[in-house]
């Protein structure tokens, strides 16, 4: 039962992880390509190398770039990541390459849109497949494989090095592509917009609030969070700096709606009581991911 359980979880993940690749390739063959619009990775070096070189396949430079990055990744972050990153990189320009040719034989034409719509729907739609993907355990490759190596060998951060990485190409654009500033602005929007959007999806459904008591009715209060709530409870020893005195915190995860209802039955049962809660981006375990 446990095995066709989690067979069941694995290939849903699996399912999500192609629907996920497809909506992110739908954008860029739809959107993106389209109207010459420069993001960031090997996608933007696709577009810029379609505008330099008249019938050129971005699809092509997607693939090639991606096998030159999984062997980079292969040698330098080891078996493992390859064969996590090696499905979502050939699955993407494969994609690109079917919209490309469906898109051709179609009656639409996306330069005809109005640019702010274009940005805000093919980010939308990139921000939803890649969000799927990475909630998945999925990638589609490209310049993440660079961003983990600068990660890892480097210390650079994410964060630095995404900014880094699709500067330097959506600069490129700019500089051998773009006609105009317009266009180059557009596709900065895009890059946080669909930022936006992928981290909504990430964490959706992670709804959940992390509480911390510090009341004289701590044994009190546990008792309500494991009866009424059916919560688990920790309790850490603290010491109040001031004080000097050690005593116990009390610490649960509960939902937005759990959260509000315990609120307002520890300031009922003690109202000097320390209480704070943050919002939990991902929680894990028994009661949340499993009975």
């Amino acid at each position: 039962m446990e095995r066709k359980k989690a067979l069941k979880k694995k290939l849903k993940e699996w399912l999500n992880i192609v629907l996920g690749v497809a909506l992110a390739a739908f954008s860029f063959s739809f959107f993106l390509n389209p109207n010459n619009l420069v993001i960031g990775g090997v996608s933007g070096v696709g577009i810029i190398l379609k505008n330099l070189i008249p019938g050129y396949d971005p699809a092509v430079t997607i693939l090639v770039l991606n096998i030159i990055l999984l062997i980079l990744g292969f040698v330098l972050l080891g078996k493992d990541f390859f064969l996590k990153t090696v499905f979502g990189s050939v699955l993407f320009p494969l994609f690109v390459g079917l919209f490309d040719l469906i898109y051709a034989h179609i009656p639409i034409d996306a330069t005809e849109l109005d640019m702010v719509l274009v940005t805000l729907f093919a980010a939308l739609i990139m921000g939803i497949g890649l969000g799927m993907v990475v909630k998945n355990g999925g990638t589609t490759g490209g310049s993440e494989v660079l961003q983990k190596i600068c990660f890892r060998y480097f210390h650079i951060p994410f964060s630095v090095s995404i900014f880094i990485v699709d500067g330097i190409v959506i600069t490129a654009g700019l500089l051998t592509s773009v006609t105009d500033l317009s266009t180059f602005l557009y596709a900065i929007l895009f890059t946080y917009l669909s930022g936006v959007v992928l981290d909504t999806i990430v964490f959706s459904g992670f709804n959940k609030r992390a509480v911390c008591i510090v009341s004289e009715k701590n044994e009190e209060i546990k008792e309500i969070i494991l009866r009424d709530f059916e919560r688990g409870v920790t309790g850490i020893r603290v010491i109040g700096e001031y004080s000097q005195k050690e005593r116990k915190m009390l610490l649960c995860v509960l939902s937005s709606s759990e959260y509000f209802k315990l609120r307002t039955i520890v300031e009922a049962i003690d109202k000097n009581a320390f209480f704070f809660a943050v919002r939990a981006s991902e929680v894990r375990g028994e009661g949340f991911t499993y009975d």
